[in-house]
């Protein structure tokens, strides 16, 4: 059975999209889940009351944020990775799509929770490698793809 896409490149770019979003949204999910069973109390906030929000969280160790940050910046990694190898010839263009739409809910996220400074600037700065290693990948990927076939 041969599973291949449209020849259409609009349609590879989005399906390599989602595909990456929803790889890189498990990732991410994965890895903060496991931060979550290491700092329980964190998963108790009352997202409603924001003394609470902020108590909590400025009061949280520095190494729950860590978990949060890997988590962005291995989801990135794994959204773009996946994104560029669908996307193939228009692989960056994917991959700084993906990207975008990482920063945009990563802002959106950090602008409704109140956080400590530097976990918002290494958070963000993060991407930015994050999403330069999985394009990276994903190039390397496809170079190996094009040499076996």
């Amino acid at each position: 059975m041969d599973v291949s896409l449209p020849d259409s490149p609009h349609f590879r770019n989005l399906v390599a999209i989602v595909f990456g979003l929803t790889a890189g949204a498990i990732v991410v999910g994965s890895v903060e889940a496991v931060g979550h069973e290491l700092y329980p109390a964190l998963t108790e906030l009352d997202f409603d009351d924001e003394t609470q929000m902020e108590q909590v969280l400025f009061e949280a160790p520095a190494s729950a944020f860590l978990w949060v940050i890997a988590a962005w910046a291995l989801g990135i990694c794994s959204g773009c990775l996946v994104a560029g190898v669908i996307g193939a010839s228009q692989g960056t263009f994917c991959c700084v799509v993906l990207g975008a739409i990482f920063v945009f809910m990563a802002v959106t996220m950090l602008s409704e929770i109140p956080a400590p400074r530097w976990f918002v600037f290494f958070g963000l700065l993060t991407l930015v490698p994050g999403g330069i290693a999985g394009w990276w990948l994903s190039q390397k990927t496809l170079d190996r793809l094009r040499r076996a076939g």
